[in-house]
């Protein structure tokens, strides 16, 4: 069978980590599934992939007219995203005749009438994936109110209508959905997921990946420096934030307003060598602090799970989904807006390194057994083949 993933997301925008995720779901369909394909948006473009194994080749581009091309700084900024999101579809239309898709594996994207068009074919098994679920609040944090009018509040429910199946990813274990749900959780791809170097010092270095939004909470870290630094405390601590986002800038003038540039640190965006390089040199890992800023109390984060992955104790603001409670490699601080006491994540560091001398390969070991994309994919994979058996009555799969 021939699987497409489509996913309207700029491939070459600061969040690397959305696209990252995507192309770890495509390899996990692809050992399944003989025929794998991925399509996402550039500025100018968009662009079909052929799925290998490990990799992914681009076997298409698709032009996108000038009026729409991503420009950071147009003032018709939204208008060429909705021109460029319906040449995006035409192209997906396309695809899919020119491919002979049988599988339509399309990430939330903006219910339009021409995508609502697509999703009536009922010779494609369809399937839409919320990647956050549940989506409602997010969406009225993050969407203009006449948007969420005019789309997200009226025809998602005519979206889950038309596809054969639904995939929520999840931090919420107690929610009620149909027989038409899956509920899973985000996964890691290990492969390309570098256990950290231990690195002994005097002093501690915090760590934080993130495309930056107010809802990452950094600030709280930022504000619990200067309280911990009030003290003349024996040991330094310095924080390393990695990545760029709408954050950033209250980020850098909150430091400088405290003046902690020299505990401060912001490296940009980083990946490959030069962020394991990073890893390797930090001691404890910051996830989201702020979550409860968007209502949101538990959650699978795809940072805490690299962590995890990577083998580095981490600090979070929420119930981690993905871990049981009594997980010793998480630091829990509380769900508000209270300066982080980094004094206690010191001493909380400190006795785990004694406790657990070899935290970093139990971490991994937990992240193979339970926090890969395989495994967070099997049951989405095991529903499609049910579905295309029941399509395709005596046909078997393969078909």
């Amino acid at each position: 069978m021939n699987l497409l993933y489509s996913a309207f997301i700029r491939e070459d925008s600061e969040s690397i980590g959305f696209i990252n995720k995507v192309r770890c779901q495509c390899f996990a369909f692809r050992k399944e599934i003989e025929n794998v394909y991925l399509y996402v948006s550039r500025a100018d473009e968009a662009v079909l992939y052929k799925v290998e194994k490990d990799d992914v080749q681009a076997i298409e581009t698709f032009k996108y007219n000038e009026l729409s091309v991503f420009k950071e700084k147009s003032k018709i900024r939204k208008i060429r995203g909705f021109i460029r999101y319906n040449s995006f579809l035409d192209y997906l239309n396309k695809i899919i005749y020119l491919y002979d898709i049988n599988i339509l594996y399309i990430r939330k994207s903006l219910p339009s009438k021409k995508l609502i068009s697509i999703l009536s074919n009922k010779q494609v098994i369809k399937v839409l994936e919320y990647p956050t679920y549940p989506f409602q609040e997010e969406c009225k944090r993050t969407r203009p109110k006449i948007e969420q009018f005019l789309f997200w509040d009226n025809k998602l429910k005519r979206l889950e209508n038309l596809v054969d199946l639904v995939v929520g990813i999840s931090g919420e274990k107690d929610i009620n959905v149909s027989d038409k749900f899956i509920l899973t959780s985000n996964g890691i791809q290990l492969d390309n997921t570098k256990l950290k170097k231990r690195s002994d010092k005097n002093y501690v270095n915090l760590l934080s990946v993130a495309v930056i939004g107010f809802w990452h909470g950094y600030d709280r870290i930022i504000k619990g420096l200067y309280e911990y630094y009030k003290n003349n405390p024996k040991k330094e601590v310095f924080y390393h934030c990695v990545g760029d986002g709408s954050e950033l800038a209250n980020l850098k003038k909150l430091t400088k307003e405290l003046s902690l540039e020299k505990y401060v640190v912001f490296h940009g965006t980083k990946t490959g060598e030069e962020l394991d390089k990073i890893f390797d040199e930090s001691d404890v890992a910051i996830g989201s602090l702020g979550f409860h800023r968007i209502g949101i109390k538990s959650a699978s984060s795809l940072k805490a799970i690299e962590y995890c992955a990577r083998g580095i104790p981490f600090v979070i603001g929420y119930d981690g989904q993905d871990f049981p409670k009594s997980f010793p490699y998480i630091l829990k601080i509380p769900s508000d807006e209270s300066p982080v006491d980094i004094n206690e994540i010191v001493e909380w560091y400190e006795k785990l390194t004694h406790s657990h001398p070899n935290y970093s390969s139990e971490m991994r070991k937990y992240a193979e057994e339970h926090l890969s994309w395989d495994a967070k994919m099997k049951p989405v994979i095991e529903k499609i083949k049910e579905i295309a058996e029941e399509k395709g009555k005596s046909r078997p799969w393969g078909w």
